[in-house]
């Protein structure tokens, strides 16, 4: 990415150290064996600055990856190292940071709370996060007190609480109010990030992001890896093919998916999929860069002026809102990538509500963006009707059934400004489908069962044709075939009750009634979405909206971080290098290096990230509490005793906020040979042995 979307070149590695010491860079390429691309000894009596230029990357081989290794030689010692460069990047450029959340205020202020922890400990992060405007917009209720506390922060940082409009209707509800104050005179704000709320990121990936983006050299869409929070070192995606020629199944023809088969269903071929990142080996995958057809929302980034020639995110609550963005994105000319040297964490994850919307909004998008037939979608719909009326699974040829009626609806609200209220009765209705609590153990205990006895254990979608037993001893005396549909991201599951077959015959005859209208209907129909879509991008669709929801809209937050000190502030303090080469004493350089002091405006961020914690951690033990009680007791809240004040005033546990059980036994592999908890040895023993415990 560095030789191909910026205009760095020259690259230097700059090390600070003394004593010593001997530093080689090397370079990797796929396929190749690591090579020495320059050596050099350092002997340096105090600490210094010592420059090793290494060219133009435009002078490398394709796909290229720079490492440096240090050996320390009697007592020597290395303090920083940095890649850097003499190309002067964009001064002062500021980044907008917009998260929407609904349900996960918690994890956004945790992630907040861990950048500023970052920018405490290190200048140059200091430096960016002064750089960016964090816009946050939180739907869920009664959040208040707890934005309000993030002030003490520091952070630019604007929180707004608004309607509930799903993951695409709050994106574009936070960029209407992001560009509305841009129009209206505020400081340029070059480039948009969007973040999900869910999502583990480190203040270097970050920073690297926001370095990339004051030395690219065209405007462009970039994501990056997704790994998964679940199994850290396994990649969920790295960007994604929309798999436009077809909607049959089939494997990915090679790693980038370059002529693969026709996919079967309506979302996007994910790029690396399931790739498991054990070794150094493994990295060379990463090394080239990946250009693809979809970015994901967990993160989206462009230039201002981009996402105003692109124009909203539709009006799609979830899934898709963002593949459809980064299509139109492509029809606009703008490159879509993710680049290498950045990484995230999230967890995915599919219930039956997110199915409707990710196969209803597919349908929409592959409406609008390919020229597939009527049967290329009937064929799709009729699978799901097979596979699931032979299951007797009412509920799973329901909710297709539900999309198709959705679709054949002239006055359906979708695509409408009253979209969103569509949308949670929708869900209301999915979610009322009751799956049980269901540990991969005792589901494949269950599985074994159901072999033994002629039952099936399946996936809640998708779970192929199983036509019903004839002529063995359960159809013999008349007892129904058991069948368990799971889902595994969830780990619930649930027993399919069976179903009489005038219910079935009758819910089979309105699907092939809807199928055989979608058919005399699909050209008009196709017309009609295409229009609503295009329609629902649009800044007079979102105005509209937008004056629709103001009395619900409110700022609640807007803190500035305090200026930095000069010196530390300057546009290109880790970039910077001094003309002379070979060894130079830091105070005669004349910049300022990455270990300089922490500006003042900062100091306070540790003893205020206590305290933020620890209300943090009460808001989460009282919300989950309350979800307890109100499970306890049928019918409603637990009334009579104020269960929530003991609780309120109980010592936070000594748990970090931000411990992941997983992400700690992935760092640490000899606690997870033991089999011991690792919430319990991080407090009986990790904690005191300094272990890591977040990536």
């Amino acid at each position: 990415p560095w030789a191909r979307l910026t205009r760095v070149r020259d690259l230097s590695l700059v090390v600070e150290a003394e004593g010593s010491l001997r530093l080689r860079v090397m370079r990797a390429a796929p396929g190749q064996p690591a090579q020495v691309l320059k050596e050099q000894s350092i002997e340096a009596p105090q600490r210094s600055r010592v420059v090793m230029p290494l060219g133009s990357p435009l002078d490398m081989p394709t796909a290229s990856r720079l490492f440096w290794h240090v050996d320390a030689v009697d007592g020597g010692q290395l303090h920083e190292a940095a890649w850097c460069t003499r190309t002067p990047g964009a001064v002062r450029q500021r980044m907008a940071v917009l998260v929407r959340t609904f349900g996960r205020a918690d994890d956004v202020r945790a992630l907040l709370l861990r950048l500023a922890d970052a920018a405490a400990d290190d200048a140059f992060h200091a430096r960016v996060l002064a750089a960016m405007d964090f816009w946050v917009l939180d739907t869920s209720p009664a959040q208040d007190p707890a934005w309000q506390a993030m002030a003490a922060l520091g952070l630019n940082l604007r929180v707004w609480v608004g309607p509930n409009l799903g993951g695409g209707g709050n994106a574009a509800h936070l960029a209407k109010l992001f560009l509305d104050e841009q129009d209206a005179g505020a400081d340029e704000v070059a480039e948009v990030l969007i973040l999900d709320d869910d999502l583990g990121i480190s203040m270097e990936t970050l920073a690297r992001y926001a370095v990339f983006c004051s030395y690219r050299s065209a405007d462009l869409v970039c994501s990056l890896p997704v790994l998964m929070k679940s199994r850290p070192a396994t990649v969920w995606e790295d960007g994604g093919l929309w798999g436009r020629p077809g909607l049959h199944d089939g494997n990915p023809g090679s790693e980038n998916g370059v002529g693969a088969a026709p996919r079967r269903g309506f979302g996007p071929r994910l790029i690396r999929h399931g790739v498991s990142v054990e070794s150094f080996e493994h990295l060379d995958d990463f090394g080239p860069l990946n250009e693809c057809e979809y970015s994901t929302f967990i993160f989206f980034g462009l230039p201002t002026r981009a996402l105003r020639k692109l124009g909203y995110p539709a009006a799609l609550f979830l899934r898709g809102d963002d593949i459809e963005l980064s299509l139109r994105a492509r029809a606009a000319g703008l490159p879509l990538v993710t680049n290498p040297n950045l990484a995230a964490w999230h967890e995915p994850g599919h219930s039956y509500a997110q199915e409707y919307m990710a196969v209803l909004h597919g349908v929409l998008i592959n409406l609008a963006y390919s020229s597939n037939e009527a049967h290329d979608y009937s064929r799709f719909f009729e699978q799901r009707m097979t596979e699931h009326a032979a299951l007797d699974d009412l509920e799973g040829l329901a909710l297709y059934l539900a999309v198709l009626d959705d679709l054949l609806d002239p006055a359906s609200p979708l695509l409408t400004v009253n979209f969103a209220a569509h949308y949670r009765s929708v869900m209301q209705r999915l979610g009322s489908i009751a799956m049980s609590p269901l540990p991969d153990t005792e589901r494949e205990r269950l599985a074994q069962q159901a072999a033994a006895e002629g039952g099936l254990v399946l996936p809640f979608i998708y779970p192929g044709y199983h036509p019903p037993a004839t002529g063995t001893d359960i159809a013999a005396d008349s007892t129904p075939r058991s069948v368990l549909l799971f889902n595994p991201g969830a780990k619930t599951g649930r027993i399919v009750a069976h179903a009489m077959p005038q219910r079935r015959l009758a819910l089979q005859r309105r699907y092939l009634e809807a199928l055989a209208r979608w058919h005399t209907e699909f050209e008009p129909l196709r017309a009609r979405w295409q229009m609503r879509l295009k329609a629902s991008t649009s800044p007079a669709f979102w105005q509209q909206l937008q004056q629709q929801h103001a009395g619900a809209t409110r700022e609640v937050l807007a803190s500035r971080c305090k200026p930095l000190p000069l010196q530390d502030a300057g546009p290109e303090t880790a970039a910077v290098l001094p003309h002379e080469q070979g060894a130079v004493p830091q105070e005669a350089s004349g910049t300022q290096g990455p270990t300089a002091a922490r500006p003042q405006s900062l100091q306070p961020i540790r003893e205020l990230r206590d305290r933020l914690e620890r209300e943090l951690v009460r808001w989460t033990q009282l919300r989950l509490s309350a979800e307890r009680s109100e499970r306890a007791v049928p019918g409603g809240r637990r009334r009579g005793r104020p269960w929530w004040r003991a609780l309120w005033t109980q010592p936070p546990p000594p748990l970090p906020l931000d411990f992941d059980p997983a992400t700690y036994l992935a760092l640490n592999a000899d606690v997870a040979r033991t089999g011991i908890d690792p919430v319990k040895h991080y407090l009986s023993f990790g904690r005191q042995e300094g272990r890591r415990y977040r990536l």
